[in-house]
Parts: structure tokens; sequence; C-alpha cells
């Protein structure tokens, strides 16, 4: 059984994105959503007489929350994701026009600045093209005081009405959800340290896979999936059998119809694949059993540079290739041996 575990891991420094906050923060990521955040808070504070909400706060959430962000294949194509906390209630204000102050108190001019379903997303261009995303969820509260949930505004222009609502949700929570894994558990060492360092490392390696092979779930599906299934093991296996093991249990969910579902342990809770159609979800199901058949062999293959070629298939060009070692072996002449007197 070969150990690709020096593979894996320079894999994971390559695609790795770090925090907001760190010392390996992106910068730049972290400069574009300042700017945001403090224009939108001086532009509500100007229209305050006119009735505008107020800003309350903003909170990081998504991969950079979670610290499972990875570096996009496609350059121009990162994504932040900024929640925002106004201090008006759900029953003032239709979500669609909420979501609209905010992008009319946001705009720039070198933003493109658009309404989308779950957030306001705002593109900063480069020479024309897109460079970086941030998305701003918007929340509210409810005006009853007993209430002290997140709505989340759904919806855009366009959409039928029964698209735009107000959703439940706890983004805070969700964070709190996945950065306390393995916390508190008498049986890892460090608090669960280095099997949260492993989930994280496992979801990136996903989320990569998902990228380079086109795989119809969002990150929060992938994350959630492994949050529900993947058994951390730093002492006897490498990344790669766990990864394995992850992939194998998440192929045996999916059901006699060929769906698969992943709940979400939080509010709103749900099926994170509900809405994708019976085709999309066979074409998961079959890039699913491909990755497993591919960590599988690269997991049985006694020579490390043909089982990290293999593995080349499912996560790109990112993934190192091991070392060729030459196994020709060199002809050993039989030695001479005298027969002692002639005849």
């Amino acid at each position: 059984m070969v150990d690709l575990q020096k593979q894996f891991l320079e894999f994971h420094t390559e695609i790795k994105l770090g925090t907001y906050e760190g010392k390996h923060a992106n910068d730049v990521l972290r400069e574009k959503r300042d700017l945001i955040i403090n224009q939108l808070k001086a532009s509500l504070k100007a229209k305050e007489e006119e009735g505008y909400p107020q800003f309350v706060k903003s909170f990081n959430q998504g991969s950079y929350a979670l610290n499972t962000g990875i570096k996009p294949i496609r350059t121009g194509d990162y994504d932040i994701d900024v929640g925002v906390l106004l201090d008006c209630h759900k029953e003032e204000y239709k979500p669609v026009e909420l979501k609209e102050l905010v992008a009319e108190c946001i705009q720039y001019t070198n933003r493109d600045v658009n309404v989308s379903r779950s957030c306001v997303t705002v593109t900063y261009m480069k020479d024309g093209e897109p460079d970086y995303h941030v998305d701003l969820p918007i929340y509210a509260k409810s005006n009853n005081e007993y209430d002290d949930t997140y709505y989340l505004a759904k919806g855009k222009k366009g959409l039928t009405e029964d698209k735009r609502f107000w959703q439940e949700s706890d983004p805070e929570g969700m964070t709190s959800l996945i950065n306390d894994l393995y916390k508190d558990n008498d049986i890892y060492e460090d608090n669960g340290s280095d099997q949260r360092k492993q989930f994280r490392r496992c979801v990136r390696y996903l989320k990569r896979w998902r990228n380079h092979k086109y795989v119809g779930i969002h990150s929060i599906g992938l994350t959630i999936a492994a949050y529900h299934w993947l058994e951390p093991d730093v002492d006897t296996q490498n990344d790669g059998e766990v990864l394995l093991d992850l992939v194998k249990t998440i192929l045996s969910n999916f059901d006699y119809s060929g769906r698969l579902s992943i709940n979400l342990p939080i509010t709103p809770g749900g099926d994170l694949l509900k809405s994708v159609n019976d085709d999309d979800m066979a074409t998961i199901k079959e890039r699913f059993e491909i990755l497993g058949d591919n960590l599988q062999s690269a997991v049985d293959d006694p020579d490390a540079h043909e089982a990290s070629k293999t593995l080349k298939k499912s996560f790109g060009d990112d993934f190192p290739i091991a070392a060729k070692v030459d196994k020709a072996k060199k002809s050993i002449e039989a030695p001479y041996v005298s027969t002692g007197s002639s005849a």
C-alpha cells in the first residue's frame, strides 16, 4: 500500500486559502471587504433621517470563516462572503426591496453591483474582466421581541413572489458548528486540533475535485457531507485513505432511486441537494464513483509515481507527481567457478 501523504500535503498547501484575519490572510480580499462595509455604514448613516435602516454589524461567513477556502482554478474567481445585519424588521421591508437599498448604497465606479438570489454581489473588474466577488447576504430580525432569529433576504427582481421571502438562518451558528468540530472530545488530543486540520484538508480536496470535474454540489454541501460522514484518523491513515472512506460512505447514502440527501444540521435545515434534478444527481453519483475508483486505485498501487498520476486525473495539475523510482535491476553475471584439474 503506497503512502502519498507527502503529495496530499503539498497539494493542500498549493490550493489552500487562509482566513480573513490570520497571518496568511489575503490582504486584497480583506481590503475589498472593508471598503464595501465602510461605504455601506457611511451611506446608511447619511440617509438615517430619510428613514433608511442602520448598520448593526457584519460577520465573515462561508469558506473563509470556516477556514476551508481554496484558490480558484480560474484567475479572478475569488469569492468572499460577508453577512450584514441591519437594524430593521423583516415585517417592514420586502426582502428584495431591502437588498436593492443596500445595492444602491455601495455603488461605485470600479464595481459592478447586482442583487442575486441570496445576496448582493459586488464584482470588482480588472482589464475588463471580473477580478474579485464580494457576496453580501443581508439579514434582518423580526419585530417579535422574543424572536432573536436572523432572517435572510432571499430573491431578486424577475422571480415569482414565492421565490422572494425571508428565510430563517443561523450563519454564525453554522460557523461555530464547523469550527468547533471535535472539541471537548476526550478521545482526541489537543482538543481535536489535528482532526479539525484533517477535516479541513479533506473538504478542500473535495472542493478542488468539484471545481476540476464540474460537480454540481455547492461548497456548503461538500462541507456538510464531511461533517456528517468523515471519520478522522490522524494516526494510522493518511488523507487519501480517510478521503476514500468518506467517498465510500457518501456513495452508500445514495438511496434506491439514486438520490443523495445532505441535511443541514442547523437553521434553516433541510436537504441541501433537494433542488438538484435527477439527471444532474446521476452525474454527481457517477463522478463520486470515479473519484472513489481513483482513490482506491491509488491506495492499492505499490508505485507512488503511478498512484499520484491516477489522483491527478481527479484533482488536476496541482496534485504533485511522486518521483519515479527506477526499478530496473542490474543483471548480475554468474561467477566463473573452476572445476579444478582438467581431464
